[in-house]
């Protein structure tokens, strides 16, 4: 009889314990910072590098939107660059500082901006 007494305490012990237990994450995940491809940072620097010469003729104002235009298309073609600058709006200065230095350096002076992070504030 005291054995079966135990195993019924411990069986209710045991159960209480998961009472709440639905099976179901009860914490938000926590999001991880997409990876933007070599490959597609080397197409940003491209277009970055193609365009800052018309960029530097139609003046900062009108460069700046123009340049908005063309990081829209590029995220359009990498929908993970596209999340990588929602995860982290920095992202944009961090791989072009690696990549292309100096074009980077280039198109913030015809931007007139001190940042990527900046002139693509609007995004």
């Amino acid at each position: 009889m005291t054995g079966v007494l135990l195993v019924l305490a411990v069986t209710a012990l045991g159960l209480s314990g998961c009472g709440d237990d639905s099976g179901y994450q009860t914490q938000e995940p926590q999001p991880s910072e997409p990876t933007i491809s070599q490959e597609t940072v080397n197409d940003l620097c491209g277009i970055l590098d193609a365009q800052k010469g018309t960029w530097k003729a139609i003046g900062p104002p009108v460069a700046r939107v123009a340049f908005l235009g063309s990081v829209r298309l590029w995220t359009v073609r990498d929908g993970v660059a596209s999340a990588a600058i929602a995860y982290d709006p920095h992202i944009v200065d961090t791989v072009t500082e690696r990549a292309c230095p100096e074009v980077r350096t280039a198109t913030l002076v015809v931007l007139d901006q001190p940042d990527m992070k900046t002139a693509i504030a609007g995004f």
